[in-house]
Order: structure tokens, then sequence, then C-alpha cells
């Protein structure tokens, strides 16, 4: 009886991790890849602050 009813539950429940292609990601590498968007966009938010303070100044050598 439990095994029917843990075959029910993986039919009715959705896969954990996210999913490309049809195929699931694990969990481990959907959270890493998650991670790494927040790092590029914390640099790109670094980069474009830089660049808006850098703006109207100039470095004579």
């Amino acid at each position: 009886m439990s095994r029917l009813k843990n075959f029910v539950r993986s039919l009715t429940e959705p896969r954990n991790g996210a999913s490309a292609d049809g195929r699931a990601l694990g969990l481990g590498l959907s959270t890493a890849l998650a991670e790494q968007r927040k790092d590029a966009e914390a640099q790109a938010a670094v980069a474009k602050t830089l660049r808006k303070d850098a703006e109207g100044h100039t470095i004579h050598g």
C-alpha cells in the first residue's frame, strides 16, 4: 500500500529542481545556478554604479 501511495505522490507532485528542456536538474545544481545568477547581477550593479560615479570625472596624467 505504501508503494502505491508513493507512486501516486510521485505523479502528482512536481519534481525538485529546475527544468530546462524537460529534464529536471538536480536540486544542488539548480541552487548553484541561482547563486551564480545573483553574483552576476551584483557584479553588474557594481559596474553600473562605478560607471555612473566616473561620469564627468577625468584623470589627468
